[in-house]
């Protein structure tokens, strides 16, 4: 069993890089067949320009008013995390009859609406936004008609508490487009699900294992879960939940539960002291972060991704350390952690513009990132679960054999008097069939040691047990109860038939060892006594009784054998 374990180690660390490069490389063929796809479905004649936008700003009254109308705005490079208005513009040359479709790609924003301008002075208006009705799964995505062909000006404005990344304003037909969000909203439904049945999962281990790993991990993988869903609308769309500044505080119980699973699992109080110390500070600092993220809500984001960076920048340090230090199960956790390198990288590029060709990935790369990351963690924990498994049959193997050893007789290779203590315990009363016990004592076995030596005695004891259970046979239960006693249990021999076989048996005894090494027995039945004591009484009077009369009948062939003395 220890050997298989071992190999069982071995082989898990093999198979976990083997399914680490396999689900690498199933992310990375998705990512590059994706973003073509993403950049082909839109128009890039002109690319996107942000402006600030003011309070109660008045719109331009048509299609040549709009240059005017830009150059009096304040053009920004990007949108402010903690907030605000603004204007999205693109410059549209629709060359061909089609159904399109506009979109802000963005996790969470409040308020968009669109306006689209053509070159015959005539405007659409659409509203879209996290509080609206989705057209779209996960999308803010409308479907807009454009009536003639030509130039075209879109026209957004977004509006919201916090801005989790940098808005992309979006224009593509609609057949393509739609197909697009239909690939994206199943793959972020089935990573969703995949998420939510692996801490499933891993909460049932817990539970069966009474292992705080697991646990741990488990309610990490449903912290992640409940995050993505609420970024990616699900909350909102399917409950209509649309509490914004509650929105991302799930996100800081990301490095919570983290932090309490990989202290146990690489042991950090051991290998790294220090780190250990500073893991229990980011968790007091996210707790600290909850409320603040609840009260000043438009710094929610920069507060929150703050944390998750210095999360994933110690968890990574943590396990470099305890690799180190020494703890192979650290390089485990180091492949897994590198995996979140890649939300953490959009995360710190955050205030950074986006490219259109990256535009529809850049969400699903997180999503994906994140699977990977806590399924090559899972494929950890399910060999270590594995491992823990066969240690415990091990263990209980072992286990087994030390309570069989403790209940047989060392001699003899009978039960012992532990294994007959814990029989009696079980006899059941007045109830069919009646169990029937018989006492066994061996006949001048103090002689035999006296006069022979205890090698002679040994020998004796020896040749009883094998004597009965020669005669005897397996139907019966036969223990060793003291140094010349032994005991019968049987509830398919009657007295008549047991005393029988013992007669044999004692037949057996004398004919191998001598007329003297015989065995002296008593039985007695349940349906004869009230409780255990009753029964054991009776059997040992009944063979006390036989020893004696043996005694007397051996003594009276001793005296008949003495020469009688001569008559003058």
């Amino acid at each position: 069993m220890l050997t298989e374990v071992l190999l069982v180690q071995g082989w898990s660390i093999q198979t976990l890089m083997s399914a680490f490069r396999c689900l690498l490389t199933l992310c990375v063929t998705f990512l590059l067949a994706y973003m073509p796809l993403a950049d082909a479905a839109g128009l890039s004649t002109s690319s996107q320009q942000i402006y600030f936008a003011e309070d109660q700003q008045v719109l331009p009254h048509r299609y040549s008013d709009v240059p005017h109308w830009l150059n009096k705005l304040s053009k920004v490079d990007r949108v402010d995390l903690t907030g605000g208005s603004y204007w999205l513009v693109k410059k549209l040359s629709i060359s061909e009859p089609s159904q399109w479709i506009a979109s802000v790609d963005g996790p969470i924003i409040e308020n968009i609406d669109y306006y689209l301008y053509s070159e015959g002075n005539q405007i659409r208006h659409l509203s879209s936004g996290y509080s609206h009705p989705y057209e779209y799964l996960f999308s803010y995505a409308r479907h807009i008609d454009t009536p003639t062909l030509g130039g075209y000006w879109l026209i957004t404005r977004i509006s919201s508490q916090y801005y989790s990344e940098q808005p992309q304003l979006s224009f593509g037909q609609k057949a393509k487009m739609t197909h697009i969000y239909h690939w994206r909203a199943s793959i972020i439904t089935l990573c969703l699900g995949g998420l939510f049945i692996l801490a499933l999962y891993n909460g049932a281990v817990s539970l069966v294992q009474q292992d705080r790993i697991f646990g741990y991990f488990s309610a990490y993988l449903f912290a992640v879960t409940l995050s993505l869903a609420l970024v990616f609308h699900v909350g909102a769309h399917l409950f209509h939940f649309t509490v914004l500044s509650v929105q991302m505080l799930p996100v800081l119980g990301i490095p919570i539960f983290s932090v309490l699973f990989y202290c146990r699992f690489l042991n950090l109080p051991n290998y790294a002291p220090r780190l250990w110390q500073a893991s229990r500070l980011l968790v007091v600092v996210s707790l600290v972060a909850i409320p603040a993220a609840a009260i000043w809500v438009n710094y929610a984001v920069v507060l929150i991704y703050s944390v998750v960076l210095i999360w994933v920048a110690l968890a990574f340090s943590c396990g470099i350390q305890c690799w180190r230090q020494g703890a192979k199960q650290a390089l485990l956790f180091i492949l897994s952690t590198l995996m979140l390198l890649i939300p953490a990288i959009l995360l710190a590029m955050s205030t950074v513009p986006k490219n259109s060709s990256t535009l529809l990935a850049a969400d699903v790369s997180v999503l994906l990132s994140c699977l990977l990351s806590t399924l090559f963690m899972s494929l950890t924990l399910h060999y270590k679960f594995r491992r823990l498994t066969l240690e415990s049959l091990l263990v209980n193997e072992q286990l087994n054999l030390e309570r069989d050893a403790a209940r047989l007789d060392a001699l003899t290779g009978l039960q012992n008097r532990y294994a007959f203590n814990e029989y009696v315990n079980n006899i059941e009363f007045e109830t069919e069939p009646f169990t029937c016990l018989s006492l066994i004592d061996i006949d001048y076995l103090k002689s035999v040691n006296d006069q022979a030596g205890h090698q002679e005695g040994d020998k004796l004891i020896k040749l009883v047990a094998e004597a009965l259970n020669l005669v005897l046979s397996d139907k019966v239960q036969l223990f060793r109860i003291g140094g010349d006693e032994f005991a019968v249990f049987t509830s398919k021999l009657s007295s008549d038939e047991l005393r029988d076989k013992l007669a044999i048996a004692d037949k057996v005894i004398q004919l191998n060892g001598s007329a003297q090494s015989g065995i002296s027995f008593g039985c007695s039945t349940t349906d004869e006594c009230d409780d255990a004591e009753q029964l054991f009484y009776r059997a040992d009077m009944a063979m006390y009784q036989q020893k004696a009369q043996r005694k007397r009948k051996i003594k009276l062939i001793a005296v008949s054998e003495q020469p009688q003395p001569h008559q003058g």
